[in-house]
């Protein structure tokens, strides 16, 4: 779905934009000292950034005896970004600032994802919903979160409406757009290894190094993982896979099962965590291998309860000082966000914001 243009900037100027960006307020000495490069380098790529109007200077530093170093941050009403993902009854649309910040958002009913007719028709009312008018024309592109059963018809549908709407676009899994959305929105620290475990259409692990995808395809879907070789057998020919002890009747029923069960359903609640303790068991088997810095457990039901999710993950990692565990609580859905962070990156980037 991507389409790649010509004139794509040093890395340089990507790696001073990101800086700042998580800095918030910094100086060209501060971008010089991190990155390890000369200050004219710094200089020449913040020079490109002002000029394409993605920094703006914003003022100066307190003195230190010389001359006041002149503050650079994000301009963040430079450019806006698009994300979207598909759930089993929801489309979830939102914009985003050149920071990450969300603008916009829009949730629209869905009866059946995998008419392409339907998923086109209503994209179409939820992008006229958040860039009206002359807007559309104006953002930077499009991002989606793209379901591991999604049919290639209603794939096809979606490159055939933006390719009409002349709106850039690209794909990602669900997890590492989930990733990137609870990562952009503060959950996650801004360097080290994360691992996000998303619940959505597939089980899946998506891998984030300094806040950037470990692996262009991370996010593959954990679903046929062997969990109990004696356990119930599944449609794939293999015994106790992840997916019949975590979500056994879909994650759309075990998402109910949640609400249901902060509404004060102890059943509920128990039925929730009998399906929450083997995925952090698992969760925590992986982040002990991969010497994660922080999982972040993601997806509808975990959304749903939440507290259930974290009292699992206590319950499994114990008293292990290294073990940071967070809920992402992204709104109005983890992989909308991150999917419109991937335009951002994707076509800033690629020289065609």
């Amino acid at each position: 779905m991507s389409r790649a243009g010509a004139g794509r900037p040093s890395a340089m100027d990507s790696a001073v934009l990101e800086f700042v960006r998580r800095r918030t307020e910094t100086t060209r000495v501060e971008v010089a000292r991190e990155l390890g490069v000369t200050a004219a380098t710094v200089t020449n790529s913040v020079k490109r950034l002002l000029s394409a109007g993605l920094l703006r200077e914003s003022g100066y530093a307190r003195s230190t005896g010389g001359k006041r170093a002149t503050l650079l941050r994000v301009d963040d009403s430079a450019r806006r970004a698009l994300g979207c993902t598909l759930d089993e009854d929801r489309l979830s649309l939102v914009a985003v600032d050149t920071t990450g910040a969300l603008r916009s958002r829009a949730v629209l009913p869905l009866a059946d994802p995998a008419d392409p007719s339907e998923v086109a028709e209503v994209l179409r009312e939820g992008l006229a919903i958040i860039a009206p008018g002359d807007e559309l024309g104006a953002v930077t592109g499009i991002g989606f979160a793209v379901p591991s059963d999604l049919p290639a018809e209603v794939a096809d549908a979606l490159q055939q409406l933006t390719l009409a709407l002349d709106v850039r676009a690209v794909r990602g899994t669900e997890a590492a757009c989930a990733a990137l959305g609870s990562f952009w929105s503060g959950e996650q620290a801004g360097s080290g290894l994360s691992g996000t475990l998303h619940l959505g259409s597939s089980i899946a692990l998506a891998l984030l190094l300094d806040g950037a995808p470990f692996r262009p395809d991370s996010g593959r879907p954990l679903n046929h993982m062997t969990l109990d070789p004696r356990g119930p057998e599944c449609s794939c020919g293999r015994r106790g896979c992840l997916h019949l002890a975590v979500a056994p009747t879909g994650i759309a029923d075990l998402t109910r099962t949640a609400l249901t069960a902060t509404q004060g359903d102890e059943a509920a609640a128990e039925a929730v965590m009998v399906a929450a303790l083997p995925l952090v068991r698992v969760a925590a088997h992986l982040s002990s291998a991969v010497g994660l810095d922080t999982l972040v457990l993601a997806g509808s039901p975990v959304q749903a309860a939440p507290a259930i999710y974290l009292d699992a993950a206590r319950q499994c990692f114990g008293d292990d000082p290294g073990a940071h565990v967070v809920v992402s609580q992204v709104q109005p859905h983890p992989c909308a966000v991150g999917a419109a962070v991937l335009a951002l990156q994707t076509f800033l980037e690629a020289g065609q914001a």
